[in-house]
């Protein structure tokens, strides 16, 4: 069998050397294993990209973190020692899961807050302002105009109801506030105008068991 004849190479007009040959194999082997080294990245990046895209898709949103439950009846008792005015925390059904219970200072007024998730993830809560003004009960009640008195529990409650304001009226969908002396309760949310006055009710009860009497007007 006759040599396989040297290539020529046309750059340099001579067949070219074994050395040359050698090299040109060798370079031919390295650029291979470049382009086959970019494709692997690329398939790497693209694999990245679409696990991404999985996870975020699977992740929801549009909705706040879930806060623990929390036992404001306990905390109410813990607080007690901090202000001189009984604390209010009443029995609620069993469907309804506090998520909040603390006692807060704003507008220079302290005031004991108990906030609700109830079925539906509708939201209810009660504010206890110690020594409350004006300007304290408005911004507890997002300014929401005021509307005709309710009798609850044996207390006048004025109403306060946005509910036709659809998602614009917050978390002050509907909400009753009255007065025991110089203590302002506040109980709003979005849950229903009967969930509303049942927890209402029980606050007038407890307040009543813990001696919080005196001049009783709405707001």
């Amino acid at each position: 069998m006759s040599a396989r004849p040297s290539r020529v190479v046309a750059e340099l007009g001579r067949p070219e050397t074994p050395e040359e040959t050698e090299a040109r194999v060798a370079e031919g082997r390295r650029l291979r294993r470049q382009r086959q080294n970019v494709r692997n990245l690329v398939y790497s990046l693209l694999a990245c990209v679409a696990l991404v895209v999985v996870i975020v898709l699977a992740v929801p949103r549009g909705a706040a973190p879930e806060r623990p439950a929390v036992d404001y009846r306990s905390l109410a008792s813990q607080a007690q020692g901090s202000v001189a005015r009984p604390l209010l925390a009443p029995a609620t059904p069993s469907a309804w899961k506090a998520n909040a219970a603390e006692l807060r200072t704003e507008d220079g007024v302290t005031s004991w807050y108990v906030g609700f998730v109830l079925p539906e993830n509708r939201f209810l809560s009660y504010t206890e302002g110690l020594d409350a003004n004006g300007t304290w009960l408005a911004a507890r009640l997002d300014s929401a105009p005021a509307g005709g008195i309710t009798s609850v529990g044996g207390l006048p409650w004025r109403v306060y109801d946005q509910r036709s304001l659809g998602d614009a009226a917050g978390n002050v969908a509907y909400a009753l506030a009255t007065r025991i002396g110089t203590t302002d309760l506040v109980v709003a949310g979005t849950a229903s105008p009967a969930e509303v006055r049942s927890l209402a009710a029980s606050l007038a009860a407890q307040a009543a068991s813990k001696g919080l009497t005196g001049t009783e007007t709405a707001p």
